[in-house]
């Protein structure tokens, strides 16, 4: 019998680790594999039985594909849902509602979560622009130098949030704004959430 080509095998256990890594846990398809590795249904069989035989995977027909670890490389996931527009800019008023519902990793979120989609530019040196979802915790309190959602006399904004000698500071996160625009120091505010994760689209 003709001798298999260790590249070839070595190259189809890679695949089969990779796609069950980038699809969350789930096995691909005998016809994904012989897509991949180019091959016909004897020969990609050939191949598959002996990464069985080896005890790289466990095979034992349609359906049946497996790797060790297989369950731990699966995500759980939650609905969070995603509120209206929190400002980046000035302080305004915006109304809350919900637009939709967004599957998150349970990782993530430790409690209660929400994500809130902003507007402006007075972030963007952290990453964070205008139409971007961040992913908040809801808590009422935060360490100094968090990046919070907050209430203030203004309206509600997202901001860094500091503490300095019992004195409250908003920092926006844009090295073009004047100081007066960077530095903001509410004489009321309610911490609404931290910010723990940006989402966003790459054009």
């Amino acid at each position: 019998m003709k001798l298999l080509n260790e590249e070839k095998l070595n190259k189809m256990a890679e695949f089969i680790n990779r796609y069950i890594v980038e699809h969350n846990g789930e096995s691909p398809r005998f016809k994904d594999i012989l897509a991949y590795m180019d091959m016909t249904n004897s020969v990609g069989y050939r191949y598959l039985m002996t990464l069985k035989e080896r005890g790289v995977i466990s095979y034992r027909g349609k359906g049946t594909l497996s790797v060790k670890g297989q369950e731990e490389m699966k995500v759980s996931f939650s609905r969070v849902p995603v509120l209206g527009a929190i400002p980046c800019g000035s302080e305004e008023d915006e109304e809350e509602y919900v637009e939709g519902y967004v599957a998150v990793p349970d990782e993530w979120c430790k409690g209660e979560c929400y994500l809130l989609r902003a507007s402006g530019d007075s972030m963007i040196d952290i990453g964070i622009d205008s139409g971007d979802l961040v992913l908040i915790k809801k808590t009422n309190t935060a360490p100094s130098g968090k990046v919070v959602v907050c209430l203030t006399e203004k309206g509600s904004t997202l901001k860094r949030y500091f503490k300095e000698n019992g004195k409250v500071r908003l920092h926006a996160e844009n090295a073009t704004f004047e100081s007066e625009r960077r530095d903001f120091y509410p004489k009321q505010l309610t911490i609404q959430g931290i910010a723990i994760k940006v989402i966003k689209d790459i054009l």
